[in-house]
């Protein structure tokens, strides 16, 4: 069941880690460059990428959350909304100030944002540097043509938890681990994921490992309980992506779910640039 439960989450998580790629375009440093913006506000912002597709759109309890609706309702009466997160200030590899953009794309039903499990939501993220003459410049984003779903109307890209993850993931690469998470039929199923905040390729996220999990709906001392963390550290080694070390600890199912063993092992990750995926 366990199992059963992760293999859904994962399915419905944030930014998949194996998008589903339609002719995705090769990525070009000096055509991104061309990009210029007056500054940072949801309104540039909105002009700049969404230009034609914007109409005006309430949604209630969004009073401190910048939002627009995009494209148009459909046949049900949905719409989907752009609303805009915190910006985050990071400093890439060099030591330069970069702002990352967050665009959360989600269902609006009846002036509401539609919060199931299986609600998806989108995110296209967006890298800035500032130029000597006060302008913003792109340096990086996600690709266009990737589908990235979330669950319960949101991404669970959130800033707090991005900024707190914020380091380098490889020798030229500044990026952020953390966690989404997963409940259902009383068992709650985390994983970790790592963003990567290229400057020479396209901003993604993707799947690092499990993070944990715990079947909630028995006592802890229930033969039926299990309980287990996963925590992660990066390895520097100068490489170009560096591996990532997982740690599991406490009561773990075993693959078939026919028991629950007592785990303390670490495994090693490393980031398969052809693949797009750690492996």
């Amino acid at each position: 069941m366990k199992n059963l439960l992760l293999s859904l989450a994962l399915s419905l998580s944030v930014l998949s880690a194996t998008p589903v790629i339609a002719a995705v375009p090769a990525f070009s440093a000096s055509k991104i460059a061309q990009v210029k913006i007056k500054d940072l506000s949801f309104k540039e912002v909105m002009r700049k990428f969404y230009n034609g597709q914007m109409f005006d759109i309430h949604v209630d309890y969004m009073e401190d959350t910048p939002y627009i609706g995009l494209g148009k309702y459909d046949d049900t009466g949905r719409a989907t909304i752009a609303l805009m997160r915190p910006i985050i200030q990071y400093k890439n590899t060099a030591g330069e100030d970069r702002y990352l953009i967050i665009i959360e794309k989600t269902q609006v039903t009846d002036g509401e944002i539609d919060s199931c499990h299986i609600c998806k939501a989108t995110a296209d993220l967006y890298g800035f540097k500032k130029l000597n003459n006060g302008l913003f410049q792109l340096v990086s984003q996600t690709p266009k043509n990737v589908e990235e779903s979330g669950s319960n109307g949101s991404t669970g890209l959130y800033a707090e938890d991005i900024k707190n993850g914020l380091q380098p993931l490889g020798k030229n690469l500044v990026g952020s681990l953390f966690t989404n998470f997963y409940m259902g039929q009383g068992a709650r199923d985390e994983w970790w994921k790592a963003l990567h905040l290229s400057e020479n390729d396209f901003i993604n996220v993707y799947y690092v490992g499990d993070a944990g999990s715990s079947n909630e709906r028995y006592d802890e001392d229930s033969p039926l309980y299990y309980g287990y963390e996963g925590t992660l550290k990066v390895l520097p080694n100068n490489t170009t992506y560096y591996p990532i070390m997982l740690t599991y600890k406490g009561e773990m199912p075993t693959n078939d779910d026919e028991r629950i063993e007592h785990v303390n092992y670490s495994k090693v990750v490393k980031f398969n640039p052809i693949k797009k995926a750690y492996e």
